[in-house]
Order: C-alpha cells, then structure tokens, then sequence
C-alpha cells in the first residue's frame, strides 16, 4: 500500500492532521499513478495551486477567510441587481485586477502542462479564474469558474477584454486612478483576493466611482466572466465538466479543498463511476472520503518532482 494510502478505521478514515515527508517513496507512489491509468488522468485545480504565484487563497493557512473571518464576498445576485454594489465591486476591483494579470505561472502550472504536453494527463478542470494554466501552455482547460479575463454585458452579452475595460475605468474615474498610481509608487498594497476583489478602508465611500455601460446596447452593464457566489455554472461547462471525469480513468485534485460544490461533485462523480481518485492539498478537503489516496503536502512540493520522474 502506498505510503499516504488512507486507512479505515471502524468505518472511518484516519486523515493525516499535518502535513506528511515528502519523500522519494511518496513521489514514486505519485508517479506510478500516472503510469497505472496511462494518460487517461484528469486533473483538478484550485487555489493551492497559484499561492506560489503570489495570488491568494481563501481557505489555506494564510487564505482570505482565515486571515479575515468576517469576510463576505459579493454575491452574484447583488451585483446584478444594486447598482452600490457594482460600484463597490468594481472600484474594488479597479485596484486589486491589475496584480493578478501580472501574475506569472508558477512550476506547478508549468508541471501540470508538460504532463499533458507528455501525454500523461488528458486534460485539466481549474476552479481558478486566473488564466494562469494557459498561460503555462495547457491547452486541454477547462475554466469551471470562468475567467478574470474578459468582462460580459448582463444584457445583451456583449464581450469585452478586461484590460481594455480596465483603460474605459481609469477615464471614467482619475481621482482613483490616481490613487492607484500612489499605491503603485508606495509599495502599499491593499490585502488582495483570489477573485482580484481587494481589502480597501471600511469608511470609503464608492458612491462616486462610476462604470460604464455596455458600448454595443447602452442599456446593459458589465459583469466579469466568472461565477460569483451564489451563481451558478453554465449548463455546458457543467455538462462538459461530468464528460471529461467519464472519459478518463482517473482524477487527480491538486490544491483544493473542494469546499464548492461544483468541485466536489466531480470528485464525487469519479468516484461513483469507478474511477480512482488521488487528492494532494495540505489540509482537509470536503472530497477525502472520496478519494482513494491522499498527499498531505502543499502541491509545489509534489507535482514539479513528479514531472521530472515521469520525464514531462
């Protein structure tokens, strides 16, 4: 049995509390994975996977609602309907955007890249909204979330690079542009999110931050192309997501604790058909009672060496 098989004890599994040695063993037990299901692998992201990238999580050891319990993310009902709201959004965002595009993958992303470039993964599911696993050269991706990358019209669904939104709000807002630029220069950045959301003074006012209307209807506004809380995935992304776990023969969840469900039910589909189920994230995960092997390491630790042994 492998080194970081779980074992049932009475009914129950017994789950490592902190994290394992990463040892040669370990990464040859990881390794031989890869090779038992011969490129049928799917692999499935979250945000343990871009911390490394200097984007932050929200359930890790210095995760968003570790670090500020009380933290309540915009939910996708208030923004479409309150205007206070897509200010507050959007003059948040206005800030805490522009780090996550300079953003570079990290070994993690361009590891999970040369194992499909190698044919040992057939393809990737990222909770992220990043963009960072195409930038690494995965090709096979799908963003359950969405993506940061790209702003939709709630009306008429025109589509709009975020960049060049990004441009449309510094023109409509120069005081915080300026503002922005003070930051830049000072070093003092606010406390960021994984979404791009960042942490701004409690007593600021949004009330003047303006943003623009859609450009194509002039009666529509702006949405990023990701899934807030409380929104839910496309139905083609959701039904695509369940095809890719069905043609392959096993899954292999990398820095996630599947606290969403849209994950989750992956994870758990996988395992009601069958299919084998590795899971590496430093910490507890809704999905370990699905999985049949666990790696309590941080995922950088795991991955890159496993590329390097599988020669990806």
């Amino acid at each position: 049995m492998p080194p970081f098989a779980k074992v049932r004890i009475q009914g129950l599994y017994a789950l490592p509390k902190s994290q394992e040695p990463v040892t040669a063993e370990l990464l040859e037990s990881v390794a031989e994975f890869f090779r038992r299901h011969s490129g049928r692998v799917l692999a499935i992201t979250g945000a343990g996977v871009s911390v490394a990238s200097g984007i932050p999580d929200y359930r890790g050891p210095q995760g968003t609602y570790r670090v500020h319990r009380g933290y309540t993310p915009i939910l996708h009902h208030e923004l479409i309907a309150q205007h206070a709201t897509r200010q507050r959004y959007w003059a948040r965002s206005f800030f805490g955007i522009r780090p996550a595009f300079l953003a570079s993958p990290n070994p993690t992303h361009r590891a999970l890249a040369s194992l499909e470039n190698a044919g040992h993964i057939s393809g990737l599911i990222t909770q992220n909204v990043d963009g960072l696993h195409l930038q690494a050269g995965s090709r096979n991706v799908l963003e359950l979330h969405g993506s940061l990358r790209h702003v939709r019209c709630l009306d008429c669904g025109h589509l709009e690079n975020r960049e060049d939104f990004q441009r449309t709000l510094e023109e409509l807002n120069p005081v915080w542009a300026g503002v922005g630029r003070e930051m830049l220069r000072s070093g003092e950045e606010p406390m960021r999110r994984p979404d791009g959301d960042i942490e701004l003074p409690a007593a600021l006012s949004y009330a003047d931050f303006a943003y623009p209307q859609c450009p194509q209807c002039h009666t529509g506004h702006f949405m990023p192309t990701v899934v807030f809380f409380g929104g839910n995935v496309a139905p083609e992304v959701r039904l695509r997501s369940h095809e890719m776990v069905e043609e392959n023969g096993a899954v292999i969840v990398c820095g996630s604790s599947l606290a969403t469900f849209s994950a989750f039910r992956l994870v758990r589909h996988a395992r009601e058909m069958g299919r084998e189920v590795l899971i590496v994230n430093l910490g507890e995960t809704r999905g370990d009672k699905e999985a049949k092997w666990k790696v309590e390491a941080p995922v950088e630790e795991i991955v890159p060496p496993v590329a390097a042994i599988l020669g990806a």
